[in-house]
C-alpha cells in the first residue's frame, strides 16, 4: 500500500500512531498588534498561558489536545487577512471567545502611532465587570465549553469583509513604514 500523496502546497499530511492520535485538537489563535508595548496584549497572552496550564490536564483527560496560534497583525492587510475586529483578540475554533466586545483607549498602543488619547484596545466583559486583560476564568470557562462542544455565541461570527475598524486604519495609517507624512499620525489628534 503507497503512502498518501498531495501535491497541494495548502495541505499537509501527517503519519500517526494510534497513540498519537486525538480525540479533537482545539486550535487557540491569539491575535495581537504589540507584545513589547502593548499592556494589554502581553497581559492577555499571560492570562492565556495560565489558562492553558490549569485547563491542560482535564482537556487530556477528555481527549483533547490543544494547538496554540499566536498572530502578530502588522499592517491593514494582514488585519483584513484574519479578519481582526480589535486586539487582542482571543479565538477557540476559529470563534472570538467574546464576540460583543467593547473597546477603551489604551495609552501603550498610542504610543506606538504616536497618537494623542492613544488607540482603542479591548475591554473583556466578565461577571459584570470590565477588565483590561481577560480573567483566567474567563478563558478558562471558553475554552472548556469549546473542548465539550457547548460554545455558546452572544452573537454570530461575522463573515470577513474588507473593511477595517476606524481604530484599525488608524493604528496602521500611523505604523506603516511608508507613512507619508512623519509629523501628522492621521488620526485626528
Amino acid at each position: 500500500m503507497s503512502a498518501l500523496s498531495v501535491s497541494d502546497p495548502n495541505v499537509t499530511v501527517e503519519a500517526l500512531s494510534a497513540d498519537e492520535y486525538a480525540k479533537r485538537t482545539l486550535t487557540v489563535d491569539f491575535l495581537y498588534l504589540d507584545r513589547e508595548v502593548c499592556s494589554r496584549c502581553r497581559g492577555t497572552e499571560a492570562a492565556l498561558g495560565d489558562a492553558l496550564e490549569r485547563v491542560a490536564p482535564l482537556l487530556a483527560d477528555l481527549g483533547v489536545d490543544v494547538a496554540v496560534r499566536t498572530v502578530h497583525v502588522q499592517s491593514a492587510a494582514d488585519a483584513r487577512r484574519v479578519g481582526l475586529e480589535v486586539s487582542p483578540t482571543i479565538r477557540v475554533d476559529g470563534r472570538d471567545l467574546q464576540p460583543a466586545y467593547r473597546e477603551s483607549t489604551c495609552e501603550s498602543c498610542g504610543d506606538l502611532c504616536d497618537c494623542e488619547g492613544g488607540v482603542d484596545c479591548r475591554i473583556w466583559t466578565y461577571d459584570g465587570r470590565e477588565h483590561t486583560t481577560p480573567p483566567v476564568e474567563l478563558l478558562l470557562e471558553g475554552l472548556l465549553r469549546a473542548a465539550v462542544g457547548t460554545a455558546t455565541t452572544q452573537s454570530e461570527q461575522s463573515e470577513a469583509d474588507d473593511r477595517l475598524p476606524e481604530n484599525l486604519e488608524r493604528f496602521f495609517a500611523e505604523t506603516s513604514p511608508d507613512s507619508a507624512d512623519e509629523t501628522d499620525c492621521g488620526c485626528g489628534c
